[in-house]
This record gives structure tokens, sequence and C-alpha cells, in this order.
């Protein structure tokens, strides 16, 4: 099949989303489908023999780093002329916003199928700000979507509700819905998508070297990585907090590796002064990454209600490492290979971090179930998945 994958957001910026298209990409290509990428760019490059389709945003959010275009009658009339002409047989988009909403309606005047990825459904601010100014994101949204927003009360914040009507108003007009978790396809069919959501976990593709089980030598010297936006809802302070309770309960006989940019990395930095055990690296390329992963003996994965399929999980399960956890409704490929904390509070991670960088036994243990739950985010598993449900939107468009 030849594919239209489309993202709003930047794919030079590293985060879980874009990792999750270009694993994707690569995924479908090894398989023999035909991908073309269709997103915004901080340059006009146009056409990419090759490669798709780069826009440029007529602005940027500052602070959240959100490229915004209008779906637009010019837009879409580009759009639509690109699909055609690259004889596109379905759009997938992966955003909620303007360009996302242009590339679907532009399939739609095509007849072309439209599947829809929705990678978080869970959107959460903090301060008053983004509450005060929800009747002008409602503009602004609307404005780029060119259509109205649902209504839908979720919670007591406006802010948030208003995004996951977003989210909603994009998923209800997919011919087919994807979710990469079990829990967010529910609350999405709860929420009233009158669509087939489809559970399909985010694929990990490409490696640079073979994952290695963790060694005894690396379980008696422990090292934890922790990799996510600075963010509030990813909490890198929360932890940070349990961390330096930890090390003073079980003799500093362990370290911390700190990966990822944002609002709170100063704080961060700030905790972590006088503790030679944490490392705070900012924000480091993916291939750096992976081998502070190789190198450590677990991940840690710290929030709590934001994340639906966090690709941090898929990338430790691929290189056969444990994940420490606190949020009970994340599944998917944690089986075998997680360690939830009995509460989602500093003290309860800090307990989990002890019991953990203790037992070099169950450090290896958790390694052993990283590679049983790995195959949850196979290249061909997702190719089999996703080509079902392309097949089905195709019938239903």
């Amino acid at each position: 099949m030849r594919v239209a994958i489309v993202s709003d957001f930047y794919l030079d910026y590293v985060g879980g989303l874009q990792s999750s298209l270009l694993e994707q990409k690569a995924a479908l290509e090894g398989a023999g489908h035909t991908v073309r990428l269709v997103s915004l760019a901080r340059e006009p490059l146009g056409e990419v023999p090759g490669v798709g389709l780069q826009i440029r945003p007529a602005y940027t959010v500052p602070g959240v780093i959100l490229p915004v275009v209008a779906a637009r009658p010019r837009l879409v009339a580009r759009l639509r002329d690109y699909l055609e002409r690259e004889r596109i047989d379905v759009v997938h988009t992966q955003t909620e916003f303007g360009l996302a909403h242009a590339a679907a309606t532009a399939a739609e005047q095509l007849a072309i199928p439209v599947v829809h990825t929705v990678h978080t459904f869970y959107w959460q601010s903090v301060g008053i700000g983004p509450t005060l100014a929800t009747p002008i994101m409602r503009f602004g949204l609307e404005d780029a979507i060119q259509r109205p927003i649902p209504r839908v009360r979720f919670g007591d914040r406006a802010s948030d509700n208003l995004l996951r009507n977003l989210t909603l108003a994009m998923a209800m007009r997919a011919d087919s819905v994807v979710s990469p978790s079990a829990h967010q396809a529910d609350d999405l069919l709860a929420a009233g998508v009158g669509r087939p959501v489809v559970v399909i976990p985010n694929p990990i593709t490409r490696s640079r070297s073979m994952p290695r089980l963790l060694t005894r030598e690396q379980a008696e010297h422990p090292r934890i990585v922790w990799v996510a936006r600075c963010e509030p809802e990813k909490r890198p302070l929360v932890f940070a907090e349990a961390v330096l309770e930890a090390l003073e309960r079980n003799g500093r006989r362990f370290g911390v590796d700190f990966v990822g940019d944002g609002s709170e990395l100063a704080a961060l930095r700030k905790l972590a002064e006088g503790h030679p055990e944490i490392r705070v690296h900012g924000g480091l390329d993916h291939d750096t990454v992976i081998d502070l992963m190789d190198a450590a003996c677990l991940v840690a994965l710290t929030s709590v209600g934001f994340d639906n399929q966090p690709m941090t999980i898929a990338e430790a399960s691929s290189r056969y490492r444990g994940v420490l956890y606190c949020d009970p409704k994340l599944r998917e490929g944690l089986s075998h290979s997680g360690h939830r904390a009995a509460s989602p509070d500093a003290s309860a991670l800090a307990d989990a971090i002890v019991e953990l960088t203790s037992s070099p036994d169950l450090l290896l243990e958790l390694s052993l179930g990283a590679r049983l739950d790995s195959s949850t985010f196979s290249a061909a598993a997702y190719v089999d998945r996703i080509s079902s449900v392309y097949t089905g939107a195709s019938a239903r468009a």
C-alpha cells in the first residue's frame, strides 16, 4: 500500500510521538509498503523525493513548540494534489491540529480512507493561565481546524477539556481509530468515538546493535535511566526527590541519569547539586539515550494519568531492560518487565528504588521479562495489525 503519515509536529523535535512515527515508517517500508511523511517543518522544504511533503507553519506557539497551520482551502488543495500525485491509498493522521484536519478533508474529497492514531487523550495543564486563556485557545484552535470543537465535559479544568475535545473531534472524523493502549481505547469509546478503536502498541523497528540481557556486574552496580520531557506531567522533580531519599537509605549504592529538556530542567539541576550519583544530561540524541539504557539496569517512568503507551516502555523492552513505573493504568509491555511502585508519591518511589537496587536477582529477572515483553513492540506485529486496519478503513471509506 501507499501510505501518507501526517503530523502537525516538527519531526526533528525529540519526543515520543516523533520517535513512533519514524519507527512506524521503518516498519511499513521494511514490509514493502511505500510511506510518505506529511508534516510541518521549520523551513519551507516542499516536496522531498522519497520522504514526503514538508510545509512551513504560519507560526509556532512558544514554550510548547507547537507549529500551527490552518486547514483552509488553499492548503487542502495542495494536499489533495499531493495525495493524488503520489497515488496514496490511505491517509494516517497522528495529530489533531490544522494539518491533520486539512489532510483528512483532502482525503475525503478523494475518497481515500483516513486512519487516525490517538497518541494522547490525557492532556494536562497546570496553573491558572491555561484556564483563563481557554476561550482564546478555543477560538484559535477552531480557526486552525476550520470546524467547531465539541464541548463534552471530562473534568474540572477547562483547558484540558478543550484539548480532549479536540482529540475527540479528530478521532470522530476517521474511518478507523488506533490506540497504542487498551485503557485509552476504552476511554475513547466511552467518550463517544463511533468508530472501531483498535489497540496497536507503538513499534520498535530500528536498532544500531543487538540488545543484551543485563549482566550480574550491572545488576550489582545499578544505574537507572529516567528519560522524558522535563515537564510537570512527567514528574522529574518528584522522581528526583525519591532518588535523594533512596540514596540516603541504601548507602548511595546506585546512580541515576536524567535525560530530557523542558521547563523543569533548571530546578532538576538544582536538586541534583552536590550529589555525584545523579547526572542531569538535558536533551540527548536517540542513539546516546539507547547507549545509556544499555549501560543501565533499569528505566524509570514516573508520569501518572498522562501517558497512553509511552515510547520509553517500548525502547526499554527492546533493550531488555526492566521498567520502574507508578501509573496503574499502564499495561502494554509491562507484564514481565514492569515493577510498579505502591503509589505515585516520592516516598513510595523511594521504597521501590531501594528494593530494586538492593536486589541484583530482581533486576536480572526483570531483564529476562523485558526480553519476553519485547515481542509486544515488534515491527512484524505492528505491520500485520495496521495493515488489517488499513484494509478495514478502505472498506468503510
